[in-house]
């Protein structure tokens, strides 16, 4: 007996889903294999973890390792905690996102200017080479260099920010350790 041959699992390109049966049925079943895995993830690292979906039909689901109510008070008793630490943190970024904005349209003005250049250069010298833009050469390479601050900028944000902790905490001794106080 031949073994039928088949395409095996195929990678699903992640777009809405046009029919709007396929879309309840597709909804089901990922709603079905997400639950599984917030069960997984709490079993595996014994964090207390939550979902809540909104169907296309307009219906809510929620599922939780534990009552998703006390998961979500949990969450707001947090951040209502560390509310400054959460204000000074957006700040933070959102200081690295608008460096980054500022010099993404900068980029795309450059972009804009050289397509320009190339179509006037076209239109007046048809058929012959486009010379390097000498100016727009150190434009790039100071963006460049702009980038590199902003990334180390992020990336020192983001170690500080692993790097808090409570200077009040006294760590507990293992066994066999003495910590004397001075």
């Amino acid at each position: 007996m031949e073994r039928k041959i088949s395409r095996g699992r195929q990678k699903i390109e992640m777009k809405l889903v046009e029919s709007k049966d396929a879309r309840y049925v597709t909804f089901s079943k990922r709603k079905k294999s997400l639950f599984k895995k917030v069960d997984e993830l709490s079993i595996l690292v014994g964090a207390d973890v939550g979902v809540i979906l909104s169907s296309p039909s307009e219906k809510m689901y929620s599922h939780g390792s534990t009552s998703i109510e006390k998961i979500i008070d949990k969450f707001f008793e947090w951040k209502r905690d560390n509310s400054q630490i959460d204000d000074q943190a957006n700040l933070g970024k959102s200081n690295v996102f608008h460096a980054f904005d500022d010099l993404h349209e900068e980029l795309q003005v450059l972009n804009e200017q050289q397509k320009s250049r190339k179509r006037r250069y076209r239109i007046l010298y048809p058929g012959s080479e486009i010379s390097s833009d000498k100016h727009r050469l150190e434009q790039l390479v100071a963006i460049k260099l702009r980038l590199d601050e902003i990334k180390k900028e992020a990336k020192s944000y983001m170690l500080a920010e692993r790097l808090k902790f409570d200077l009040n905490v006294v760590p507990e001794a293992n066994e066999g350790e003495d910590y004397e106080i001075h």
